[in-house]
């Protein structure tokens, strides 16, 4: 998926300094990268696990970037952000077997919120930044209610690396993967034995 930057052409060093710089997390992506392959076949061993340090490293790297947001930035949610960098924290230092996460395809089908549907006052519950505010904004709406909005760039790291709402912690990367068993469930479940028997049998010239 492209970055925030690239998607809406924005040179960093022209942007207005009155809005509280976002941290660059190309070394999150980076890390992410290496414990999240777009084809798991690439991974060195088949059905093999991420490293644990590589797994810790990823969630250091995003409670670090939203420490500097904290820091940086008066408006923010201080609850919200400290809650999410103990998270954060708490996972590196026992590091999951596999990230859990929503993936690309997932961030890429969230709902985008019209600006002009957002109260003058409404902010990012992440950064703090004022949506109206922003000249080049792309905000999103998570499912699980439709007032939990976010700058996609705040929000995207998270679900990719947790898959919950930071507000009330829904799983919405275990609701998706319920959602895609119980497509192959009912595929499987309408399915003829003909179609059963083909796909056997194609099976064994694949």
């Amino acid at each position: 998926m492209a970055s925030y930057e690239t998607e809406h052409n924005i040179n960093r060093a022209e942007q207005s300094e009155t809005r509280p710089r976002r941290p660059d997390l190309s070394s999150f992506f980076s890390l992410l990268s290496q414990i999240t392959p777009d084809r798991p076949e690439e991974r060195a061993r088949e059905h093999a696990v991420p490293v644990p340090g590589d797994v810790s490293a990823a969630f250091s790297s995003l409670a670090e970037a939203f420490q500097l947001i904290q820091r940086e930035n008066e408006h923010a949610d201080s609850d919200l952000l400290q809650n999410m960098i103990e998270a954060l924290m708490g996972a590196a230092e026992h590091p999951p077997r596999e990230v859990k996460g929503v993936d690309e395809e997932y961030i890429a089908a969230l709902d985008r919120v019209n600006i002009k549907t957002i109260k003058k006052d409404a902010d990012c519950p992440i950064c703090g930044n004022t949506f109206v505010e922003d000249p080049h904004p792309l905000v999103v709406q998570l499912p699980c209610h439709s007032t939990h909005i976010f700058d996609l760039e705040c929000i995207r790291p998270w679900l990719l690396l947790n898959g919950t709402c930071p507000l009330d912690r829904m799983d919405l990367a275990q609701r998706e993967r319920d959602r895609k068993q119980k497509l192959l469930d009912d595929i499987k479940k309408n399915a003829s034995p003909e179609d059963e028997a083909e796909e056997e049998w194609d099976g064994l010239y694949g």
